[in-house]
């Protein structure tokens, strides 16, 4: 898909469609226009917009999907009576072969690993676990995720001095700071998925469940060590400032990590917003199931970047 994804995040604006041109109207009075044609998806990110129904007959005839998110979280969908595109893509996906589905999730696992060490590597300079970790990650099997992870929390803890540390869910302090990041993280690649013409509830490693969107916990899986790295940087922050041990999810934290999606990263040789990088890292999985070739499948990985958190 090379069209573009419109996201509607300023409260107030106003949308209709001119001369086939989307229109959005801002309450400082300025106007943003785009012809229909060039319309991938729209996303309305906002607490409160003005939809005209120009905008919405339009957006169908031109099978243009509208996605309204209620706290960034999609809750609704507005699809035209007729979406090829939609179809090629669920039905790529429902009968996408297991082979293919299992080397898509070793290229995620084998990113995520990959990017937890060199994460991990930069952080703590001399620990027997670092050899350990570089050892695991570099096998070539699923099962080096648990065990990657077990090694990478563990030398997690020692970089932040924190004894007796384990991940959680459902947890406060340390483990709060995360859970967040994380939701902030995943809700954003709900947002990519369905712009992008996929359904997340089709996962290639997560497991299928009630009301669970297991394909966007599985994209997710390489970009957690951004999350991670943010929040060591944050909690030393607050450590040198007294708060040692004090971690809450409070306003300054929330605004501090909303800031996610655009930090700087380089993705295929080039430097991007997180956020364009999520999106194109989702069209190459899309090309992949499409196409049936594993190949088209470019994770992010974090070597490659210069980004400091």
């Amino acid at each position: 898909m090379s069209y573009h994804i419109i996201d509607i995040s300023t409260t107030g604006a106003s949308l209709s469609v001119k001369d086939d041109q989307l229109v959005s109207k801002n309450p400082d009075g300025s106007v943003n226009k785009l012809p229909m044609e060039d319309i991938g998806s729209v996303l309305i990110n906002c607490f409160s917009a003005e939809v005209h129904s120009s905008f919405l007959v339009s957006a169908a005839e031109h099978k243009v999907p509208v996605f309204l998110c209620d706290k960034f979280k999609p809750v609704s969908m507005v699809l035209p009576v007729q979406r090829s595109s939609d179809t090629l893509m669920t039905r790529a996906q429902i009968e996408a072969p297991q082979r293919l589905l299992r080397k898509l999730w070793q290229k995620t696992v084998d990113a995520k690993c990959e990017n937890q060490y060199d994460f991990i590597a930069e952080i703590v300079k001399e620990d027997k676990r670092l050899e350990d970790l570089r050892v695991t990650k570099s096998r070539g099997d699923l099962t080096k995720e648990g065990n990657c992870a077990r090694l990478y929390w563990d030398l997690y803890s020692v970089a932040l001095d924190i004894n007796g540390f384990h991940r959680f869910r459902d947890d406060n302090g340390l483990n709060g700071l995360l859970n967040y990041g994380y939701a902030v993280l995943v809700l954003r690649v709900q947002q990519k998925l369905l712009s992008c013409g996929l359904d997340p509830l089709y996962g290639v490693g997560h497991f299928t469940k009630e009301r669970s969107l297991p394909l966007s916990y599985d994209i997710m899986e390489p970009f957690r060590p951004i999350v991670d790295e943010m929040i060591c940087s944050w909690v030393r922050e607050k450590d040198k400032a007294g708060g040692e041990g004090l971690y809450e999810v409070d306003k300054d934290y929330k605004r501090y990590i909303q800031l996610l999606m655009e930090r700087k990263v380089v993705y295929q040789k080039e430097e991007l917003s997180l956020d364009a990088v999520l999106e194109l890292v989702i069209k190459s999985f899309r090309r992949a199931l499409i196409s049936g070739k594993e190949s088209e499948y470019k994770p992010w990985i974090r070597r490659n970047s210069k980004w400091v958190g």
